[in-house]
């Protein structure tokens, strides 16, 4: 049975973009250990982080906690985590290491390559994109390349991330997917209705609303959809706000500061998802910066048009004007704009929401799983084969050396003799 290690710098990684691929190795009869930080980093609540634990234990998929840190600086910053997989990697052999994102392939790659395990990497978003300042490109650059070398496999989850890695990295293979894999169907059927929802979150019936879903961080940018609400106060708008995070406080500041208290829902983490996108009538993603945009894909999928940020990994989906309306991160008349003209006719939501739920399809499950299938197989496979060669090489380097202390030891018998006679 093989063994393989699959590292993500929080569980919510894993639970909200990894499941698919857990799947996929228990199917190949794999053993499997999860590394990761159960207790920080999460931007799932701690009881969605409890619920995964006990699925992984019950699918028989052994847990580890790895101390890496959260945070901008996560890539830089994981000494602690670097110790600790380098005494786990001591412990157990792995016949496959996955790390999800670069502070993983970074902390555990030189270890991995000292013991002879193939690793194989997918990012989510890497931290150099377009519109990224040249002073971080340059700081981050360099480290990116170094750390990428440990990898013999990349796998890319956005068209920018993609282009970016063969221009980039010295990687021997470069794989692009249409993002995690989004599982078909799932957010089409509400399993509460819309005015039951409504009537739970003091919304009005007939308030055209909008929703975000997502950790509450600065570069989730949710400060802009705020702003642009608060210019369209002629309008019966409401905003839903699922998640938490770091920037929650400042959000909360900013509401009472623009005198919309009363149209902001900030909900927490909820896992009931579908229900609220069901209802609502626009999704927001203005982020700035986004790897994979999955929130978003699934706005898509509930039939919903979309208003956001024209970056990264979000312009793989996104299309100005025929999956919704898109605009640069801080431009905040552009929000006001395709907010309003989207609040304003219900028949060009409904158009746009018929059309995104078909557009979508492409980044279902199964394409997706279909070329990780294929990777796993082909470094499980390498795997034994560079074993295979590892030992030949390890047992005719032994037979030279037995072959050079038995010619040292006849050499020293034949002087012996000489001397003796």
């Amino acid at each position: 049975m093989k063994r393989v290690l699959v590292l993500s710098d929080s569980a919510s990684v894993q639970d909200l973009n990894n499941r698919s691929n857990l799947n996929l190795l228990l199917e190949m009869n794999c053993e499997i250990h999860v590394g990761c930080n159960f207790v920080l980093g999460n931007t799932t609540s701690a009881d969605r982080v409890e619920a995964f634990i006990n699925e992984l234990k019950g699918a028989g998929i052994k847990c580890l906690h790895i101390n890496f840190s959260a945070g901008e600086d996560s890539f830089v910053k994981q000494e602690r985590a670097s110790d600790e997989l380098e005494k786990l990697l001591d412990k157990y052999e792995y016949d496959l290491i996955h790390c999800l994102g670069f502070s993983c392939l970074k902390c555990v790659g030189a270890f991995a390559r000292r013991h002879h395990i193939p690793v194989i990497c997918t990012t989510y978003g890497l931290p150099i994109y377009n519109g990224v300042s040249i002073l971080k490109k340059m700081l981050l650059l360099p480290k990116l390349k170094k750390t990428a070398k440990y990898a013999e496999s990349l796998i890319c989850c956005n068209c920018e991330d993609y282009e970016f890695s063969k221009n980039n990295f010295s990687t021997r293979c470069i794989f692009r997917i249409p993002g995690i894999g989004l599982d078909p169907y799932r957010f089409r059927a509400p399993t509460v209705s819309r005015i039951e929802m409504r009537d739970f979150m003091e919304i009005p019936q007939n308030a055209v609303t909008l929703v975000s879903v997502g950790a509450l961080t600065k570069k989730k940018n949710h400060a802009v959809i705020l702003k642009a609400i608060a210019r369209l106060r002629m309008l019966e708008i409401h905003y839903v706000i699922c998640g938490g995070g770091d920037n929650t406080d400042a959000l909360y500041r900013l509401t009472s500061k623009l005198n919309i208290e009363d149209r902001v829902h900030f909900t927490k983490h909820r896992d009931d998802i579908v229900n609220m996108l069901h209802a609502c009538d626009i999704f927001c993603m203005p982020s700035k910066d986004e790897g994979i945009g999955i929130a978003a894909l699934e706005a898509m999928e509930a039939g919903l048009p979309l208003v956001t940020s024209n970056v990264h990994g979000i312009n793989d989906f996104m299309e100005d004007g025929v999956t919704g309306f898109c605009f640069k991160p801080n431009d905040i008349s552009g929000f006001v704009s395709g907010i309003e003209a989207l609040t304003e006719d219900k028949k060009l939501r409904k158009q746009i929401g018929e059309h995104n739920r078909h557009a979508v399809e492409a980044f279902y499950r199964g394409n997706a799983e279909y070329v990780m299938k294929q990777i796993y197989k082909v470094q499980l496979a390498d795997d034994n084969s560079k074993k295979k060669k590892h030992g030949q090489k390890k047992e005719n380097d032994d037979k030279n050396d037995n072959v050079n202390k038995s010619k040292v030891k006849k050499k020293n018998n034949k002087e012996n003799e000489t001397v003796t006679v």
